[in-house]
């Protein structure tokens, strides 16, 4: 029987769909949410002063001073700790992200979260972020409006830019490669309830299964077959902290019929079991 839980969110976007915060540590009860929950839109922040450390899907993570980290709609995420932080969060509708924005973004999952600037670009974003902190809260017209979307557009390409000149810099895989696995990804969160099997991925991308998987293997270091394993124990635990579902249900929802495999599984992969693991999460 289904639990009722909270469905956690932690700000609501304004009417046009964003919206601003600026987290001072040393505030009291000015920190960040540290309770694990699921957004639907895009968090970008950008870390002016201090450290501070969370997890996003279940991986820790650390920010520090001059970084801007990136939490992507559907991401469970919590922050733990932090040592006197002052950042600024942009929080926008998937719509303000644009196909090219998407596409870096979706790469940058695969390797990171979070991603060091220079002062230029620290600069740049500070004073769209002061723009937008100014018009925000004054929208009166369809003219302001379309100020606030543009001035919201550029912010996000600024960071797009800033992550795709990083991942440049530190390029390992081929441009090939990394297209072939963000279309394997694109496949499994369509697809992963209803077939679980590199071979059905490979017929996809018109490709043999061996090949999908040595370029699943040598970019993400896991194999197509364990990487497809890992996604589905990363849906179970975002199912587990932000719905009420029983096990028996979100074993069902992920396509497996047998709950008793579907916690074996759950177990072996995470190393405890489904229960435990939504106990912990929702301390």
């Amino acid at each position: 029987m289904s639990q009722q839980l909270p469905q956690r969110q932690a700000y609501m976007l304004s009417d046009l769909g964003i919206r601003l915060r600026k987290i001072v540590s040393s505030q009291d009860g000015d920190t960040p949410v540290r309770y694990s929950h699921q957004d639907d839109y895009y968090i970008i922040g950008m870390v002016d002063k201090g450290t501070g450390h969370g997890f996003i899907d279940f991986k820790e993570i650390a920010i520090s001073q001059g970084e801007i980290f990136l939490v992507q709609p559907r991401q469970v995420h919590r922050f733990i700790g932090s040592e006197d932080v002052e950042c600024r969060m942009l929080l926008a509708d998937n719509s303000y992200v644009g196909h090219e924005e998407k596409r870096i973004f979706d790469k940058f999952r695969l390797f990171g979260s979070s991603v060091k600037t220079d002062e230029r670009r620290m600069g740049e974003l500070k004073q769209l972020f002061a723009m937008l902190a100014n018009r925000i809260n004054h929208v009166t017209d369809e003219q302001t409006k379309a100020t606030v979307r543009r001035l919201t557009e550029t912010y996000i390409g600024i960071v797009a830019e800033t992550i795709r000149e990083t991942e440049l810099q530190q390029a390992r895989h081929s441009h090939r490669h990394i297209e072939i696995v963000l279309s394997f990804l694109h496949l499994l969160a369509g697809h992963l309830a209803t077939s679980r099997s590199p071979s059905y991925y490979a017929s996809q991308l018109n490709i043999s299964p061996v090949y999908l998987n040595e370029v699943v293997k040598e970019v993400t270091g896991m194999s197509a077959t364990f990487y497809i394993r890992n996604e589905l124990i990363l849906q179970a635990k975002r199912l587990l902290v932000h719905t009420g579902l029983s096990v028996k249900e979100i074993s069902d929802r992920l396509g497996i019929e047998d709950s008793a495999y579907f916690s074996r599984i759950f177990t072996q992969t995470a190393g405890i079991s489904p229960s435990t693991f939504r106990r912990r999460n929702l301390e």
